[in-house]
């Protein structure tokens, strides 16, 4: 078994995930790569394995003719995964030093047993600047040279301690297609006693490929519903109230799509409300500033 598995969901970017795996055939490091192919229509398999002739690379291609989405592919890629650790990279990056990545990802867990995430040090393709949505926390200003414990991750770039995330139940089965599946997921582990810390040496940039994504209106959608539901299944009332309200106006400033958000309340409905999280939860969150509001 090896210490550590990299995850690549890919959906219709052949040529971005073709660039991002070269980066990753760069390892020094005995790893297990898992490929799981969201397309539903073809294989990717012969064009993807003669890319990677690193003989420390154990290839896992996974393939169901389905579009599993973002939460439940992530949530397959952990459940087909035998290693230790686990990165999770969307398919269209760009690794610095896929050497200094894995080493500081292992050393970090290795170092510290509560340690049940690790937030990457994300930067845009184009401008080598910092884009506000990839910053793992609410203060945008924050120093990102810098390691801090914090309170979420970013899709485009994390490590999971893959027995932590087997522990709290893994990528929800209760999110729909795309969105905030990384949120849920840091929640579970903070009240699980886990912490969630930022490694400002672990560099990608993210090339954001048009390709492949939901429609405007459906990432706005899917931000609204999955990001209310996650409010209304584990946190107080409060939490869930001015998040169900401030997404709903969001969202209708942002699509004007009266009909999407009377079917987004629906949705948010039918979820029954737990409010799980322990006062640890949010002792921790107060720690570290987190915003649960919206």
């Amino acid at each position: 078994m090896t210490k550590l598995a990299i995850g690549i969901l890919t959906y219709k970017r052949m040529d971005y995930l073709i660039e991002t795996l070269k980066d990753i055939n760069k390892t020094k490091y005995e790893i297990e790569l898992i490929i799981l192919n969201n397309n539903e229509g073809y294989c990717v398999k012969n064009l993807i394995l003669p890319l990677i002739n690193n003989k420390k690379i154990q290839v896992r291609y996974l393939w169901d003719k389905t579009n599993y989405g973002v939460a439940k592919g992530r949530r397959k890629i952990v459940e087909n995964c035998s290693s230790e650790f686990l990165i999770i990279f969307d398919d269209d990056i760009f690794i610095r030093d896929i050497n200094v990545v894995i080493c500081n990802v292992v050393t970090e867990f290795e170092n510290n047993p509560a340690l049940g995430g690790i937030a990457f040090n994300i930067l845009n393709y184009q401008t080598k600047k910092h884009c506000r949505y990839e910053i793992p926390h609410k203060n945008k200003k924050i120093n990102l040279d810098l390691e801090f414990d914090t309170y979420l991750f970013i899709g485009a770039g994390m490590a999971l301690r893959i027995s932590s995330v087997l522990k709290v139940g893994n990528f929800s089965r209760d999110l729909g297609p795309y969105g905030f599946e990384e949120v849920d997921l840091a929640f579970r582990l903070i009240n699980a006693g886990y912490v969630i810390k930022y490694n400002p040496k672990c560099i990608i940039e993210h090339k954001k490929s048009p390709d492949g994504r939901f429609s405007h209106e459906m990432v706005n959608y899917y931000a609204f519903v999955n990001r209310t539901i996650i409010a209304k299944k584990h946190l107080l009332t409060r939490y869930y109230i001015s998040c169900f309200i401030i997404r709903s106006l969001f969202f209708l400033y942002k699509t004007g799509n009266f009909k999407l958000l009377i079917k987004g309340w629906k949705e948010i409905y039918k979820m029954k409300s737990k409010n799980s999280f322990s006062k640890n939860f949010y002792i921790y969150c107060k720690k570290v500033s987190a915003f649960l509001y919206y």
